[in-house]
């Protein structure tokens, strides 16, 4: 259920006619994977008809790439000795950047941001430092010009924090500094906080996307300024669809959102799911 309203520029999930009640979102199947290698699915991005997904701890080796009907066409070695990787992006260049952050025991004041050029099987590891101690984090988003945001997972109804970076990064970075920009605020429909498991955010930069495993929180974007986008208001807020174990959240080159979970134990693998903009 969209439980709050749109405004100007309002794309995906939205319904603005303030004359009617909000709709439930509408998602429907984009593909489904078959491959046994994706029941950990936890990090996933797409561009042009070119999807890459990979597994959290324990099936974080390989990156797997997808064609449109999320058949493998290729695993690829993700080359560096990672710990638990959980979210991903992939930048302009074609850069697939794997967010090495996992931390359930919260002793880890650096993580690892990993770049695999799928194309030359280039490799650039980027150490990420934390300036205030460890987190642990799920959700990684890349915006447009290179600056990373992260966002912490946290339970018991407290605030996640966002961190992110001045510095842009590129296969040339080998290690920026990381300072807590934000705090999310949104809450669920039912008015409780869960752990945020996924980020995204647009081509352009103009919307951006966090999920639970429950729900799903759009924000719009002013000036490209994705950590204050997701320290605001959420333009939408969205029960997702059910899944097993949702974490992924990702935008198509056109804007559709998709939304991938983790088989939680199933032998059939739960379809992707899209919302198309507009």
């Amino acid at each position: 259920m969209i439980v709050a309203a749109c405004g100007a520029g309002a794309s995906v999930l939205a319904s603005c006619a303030s004359a009617e009640p909000p709709a439930a979102a509408r998602f429907e199947t984009w593909c489904t994977p078959t491959d046994s290698g994706l029941s950990e699915l936890s990090g996933l991005a797409w561009r042009g008809d070119t999807g890459y997904a990979i597994g959290d701890r324990g099936s974080d080796d390989r990156l797997a790439v997808l064609d449109r009907a999320c058949e493998v066409t290729g695993w690829v070695d993700v080359g560096v000795e990672t710990v638990d990787v959980e979210d991903m992006a992939v930048d302009s260049a074609g850069i697939v950047w794997l967010a090495d952050t996992g931390d359930n025991d919260s002793d880890r004041e650096s993580v690892t941001l990993i770049g695999v050029d799928v194309a030359t099987d280039r490799r650039t590891s980027i150490t990420m430092r934390y300036l205030d101690g460890a987190h642990d984090v799920e959700a990684f988003a890349l915006t447009p010009t290179g600056q990373p945001v992260l966002i912490t997972k946290v339970s018991g109804g407290a605030a996640a924090s966002i961190y992110s970076s001045d510095e842009t990064i590129d296969t040339t970075t080998t290690s920026i500094d990381l300072v807590r920009s934000g705090t999310v605020s949104a809450t669920a429909p039912d008015g409780s906080s869960r752990p945020i498991t996924g980020a995204a955010v647009d081509a352009d930069a103009t919307v951006g996307a966090l999920r639970t495993k429950k729900d799903l929180f759009v924000f719009e974007i002013a000036d490209g300024d994705v950590p204050a986008a997701f320290s605001g208001a959420p333009a939408r807020v969205v029960e997702g669809p059910d899944q097993p174990q949702g974490e992924a959240v990702a935008y198509t080159d056109a804007g559709e959102l998709l939304l991938a979970s983790e088989a939680d134990g199933a032998t059939e693998l739960p379809p992707i799911v899209f919302a198309e903009p507009n």
